[in-house]
């Protein structure tokens, strides 16, 4: 059986899309469990009435506790072999999708499959394509940033035995994922577009700040901490999981505070660099976000000015921690 986990807060415009795309799924051995993290809208009212029609939907209704609260809620009831989250707004690509990943995990008695997505607008649906090519599975992983995140795999519910999201973090799955992966026996490739990961082309420059996104550096700085494998492959972590994280980080500083606010989080944030090679980070932000076909014009010449300055930020910090 496959533990699907979907958090639920402030998603009524999305819920229904998302539910119907997994109880139409042609593999049926599944449970669906649906945590209503205390959602103020009409989101719990849709899951009660969706339980009611379909016995494989548990509802869990709490008190809101973020995401991570949420997702280990949901790992504390589920009963399944297998473990496969969803965020409420995102919706899978197809009927057959939990088939081909069950089929995929047995055919290669894997207890870590993960598989490809798309970038979905309300008009629109795009394929989201690596620019780096591996052959080598967990290779092809770590180049791609967007596998950090928990949705869109099939886990062995045992690689959580001992692992629970930290609550009240945001990016929490920085933390987690790349540990789960690192600890899997087996990690295998499910070679088709599965999931329709709900974005705005426009939110990369509106998302509101919060000191919180710093959180964002003690997650990368543990998953990087407690790497495991080679060279090649810590370092393409580095570049992927550092560049995409971090920058976006740096992007909501600069788009979304003012006067004094914004030269003390720029601050803040160069700080926390020390650690990061800064030039593996610039290669990376230029090769994702400008040469990202799912991005506009408009947006890629803002990312573009807005990259100029942050390198020069990181350089003149470099040389003058070199004076020092």
């Amino acid at each position: 059986m496959i533990s699907i986990i979907i958090p639920v807060y402030n998603v009524e415009r999305f819920l229904k899309r998302c539910l119907d795309s997994v109880i139409n799924q042609t593999f049926t051995d599944i449970e669906i469990i649906l945590v209503d993290d205390g959602s103020p809208d009409d989101s719990p009212k849709i899951c009660d009435s969706y339980a009611l029609s379909d016995s494989r939907i548990k509802v869990v209704h709490k008190n809101n506790g973020g995401l991570s609260s949420a997702r280990n809620a949901g790992l504390d009831i589920c009963l399944g072999e297998y473990v496969f989250f969803m965020d409420s707004d995102d919706w899978l690509a197809n009927n057959n999708v939990l088939e081909f990943f069950y089929k995929c995990a047995q055919e290669n008695n894997a207890d870590f499959v993960y598989a490809k997505l798309n970038s979905a607008t309300e008009k629109t649906i795009t394929p989201y394509r690596s620019i780096d090519k591996y052959s080598d599975e967990y290779l092809y992983f770590l180049s791609n940033p967007y596998y950090f995140s928990a949705w869109n795999k099939l886990y062995k519910t045992e690689l959580f035995k001992t692992i629970r999201f930290e609550n009240g973090r945001i990016n929490e799955d920085v933390d987690i994922i790349p540990l789960i992966c690192m600890s899997a026996k087996k990690i295998a490739l499910l070679d088709k577009y599965t999931y329709n990961y709900y974005t705005n082309n426009e939110s990369i420059t509106r998302k509101s700040f919060s000191e919180k996104r710093f959180d964002m550096f003690k997650s990368v700085k543990h998953a990087y901490d407690n790497f495991i494998g080679t060279e090649l492959q810590r370092n393409v972590f580095m570049q992927n999981l550092f560049g995409f994280q971090l920058f976006s980080v740096y992007i909501s500083i600069l788009t979304n505070t003012k006067g004094k606010d914004k030269k003390k989080y720029i601050i803040q944030f160069l700080n926390n660099l020390n650690f990061y090679n800064f030039k593996s980070f610039y290669n990376y932000c230029l090769k994702c976000f400008i040469l990202n076909e799912t991005f506009s014009k408009k947006i890629k010449k803002i990312i573009a000015l807005i990259l100029l300055k942050f390198y020069s930020l990181l350089y003149c910090k470099k040389l003058n921690n070199a004076s020092k």
